[in-house]
């Protein structure tokens, strides 16, 4: 097993994606107060329902109602890449308490083999804490608004499409085709940044289908994008 750390969310991959080890792993970490959502790799299911159950992967073994699993597929965070993808993302629980400078946002994480409230004055990444994935992003210059706020998703990945579409080349048969979106709304001449629609869904896994506990993943979407708003497990 190599276990890959990103700050606040760890890439676990496992030899020969071995199925039964994953599934000894991922009970492993569900019976953890210190371990917050899990998603494990997976076939793509069909497409979840708002509100539904979301597909927890084809790489743990099936089980029964009794012991329900407590994670989602990695294609719901982007992370499903058939050759480099982890089997198994393990995020850590998180709060909104305040750190000691009054702004909000806490981690919990692993230190020195010692698992326990995240202190000191560092900061951290990779959480799936809003306070953490909900960053400033920032365009300036003459073909961008002037003063406005615009509370669409966006992300990193948006970038080139955006500059693509600035220079005029988004029409460019001969160029291929890119993840992401151009972020129009943005723009001086584009759509009122309060009339682009966005979508905010909440997936979760239970079973039984009354249970009250298990894992929840918040996401947005702007036409075919997908935007990770948090996860976090309820217990």
């Amino acid at each position: 097993m190599v276990l890959a750390s990103s700050g606040q969310t760890q890439l676990i991959h496992v030899k020969d994606r071995d199925r039964a080890r994953i599934h000894r792993i991922t009970d492993f970490l569900k019976a953890q107060e210190w371990t917050g959502v899990l998603f494990t790799a997976g076939a793509p299911p069909p497409a979840p329902q708002a509100g539904g159950r979301v597909g927890w992967g084809q790489a743990a073994k099936p089980r029964s109602k009794a012991s329900s699993p407590a994670h989602s597929q990695t294609r719901l965070i982007h992370l499903d890449h058939a050759e480099r993808g982890p089997d198994i993302v393990l995020t850590f629980p998180w709060s909104s308490a305040k750190n000691a400078f009054g702004v909000p946002g806490t981690d919990y994480t692993d230190t020195r083999g010692a698992t326990g409230r995240f202190k000191g004055n560092a900061g951290n990444h990779g959480s799936m804490s809003p306070w953490t994935v909900h960053n400033t992003f920032l365009a300036w210059g003459v073909d961008f608004k002037r003063g406005v706020t615009v509370h669409t998703p966006v992300s990193n990945v948006d970038v080139t499409p955006t500059l693509i579409a600035l220079m005029g080349l988004d029409r460019d048969a001969n160029l291929p085709p890119f993840d992401g979106r151009a972020i129009t709304e943005a723009f001086v001449d584009g759509p009122d940044e309060e009339q682009v629609a966005a979508r905010t869904t909440t997936y979760f896994t239970r079973d039984p289908p009354t249970a009250r506990s298990g894992p929840r993943s918040q996401v947005s979407e702007v036409g075919a994008e997908r935007y990770l708003d948090k996860s976090w497990r309820v217990r």
